[in-house]
């Protein structure tokens, strides 16, 4: 299955992470290996991205707390992971990625509308 592309501009474009929790990843066009590859003006715009990401998640999902990692182990490329974590998901207090401590459903509201919200929060702050 094809990731859903819920925004793209001339440097990134933020995809959805297939996930109970809500979950973007933020990639930058140019497959740079290492944060310090890129040039400290795509840097900057990537720490903008996630801050707006960040902040959208925040008003819309009022999460318990917000993770963020890149390892960039598998896929070696830059990428950020943003995602809302619950007290109540599958997984907290542990990464996504650790062990599971419970089969959680969450009730959250309508996820296209956040996508909305993102995409539209991102344009406003492009550079293009």
């Amino acid at each position: 299955m094809e990731n859903l592309v819920i925004y793209e501009d001339r440097n990134f474009f933020v995809e959805k992470e297939e996930s109970e929790i809500p979950w973007l990843k933020i990639f930058t066009k140019e497959p740079y290996r290492e944060l310090g590859e890129m040039p400290k003006e795509l840097r900057l715009q990537l720490f903008e991205i996630f801050d707006i990401i960040e902040d959208e998640m925040k008003k819309y999902y009022s999460p318990t707390k917000i993770n963020m990692a890149s390892f960039a182990n598998m896929l070696p490329r830059v990428h950020l992971h943003v995602m809302a974590r619950f007290e109540n998901d599958s997984y907290f207090p542990n990464p996504m990625w650790g062990k599971k401590l419970r089969n959680a459903v969450l009730d959250l509201p309508d996820e296209q509308e956040f996508y909305k919200r993102v995409a539209k929060a991102l344009k406003q702050f492009s550079p293009d």
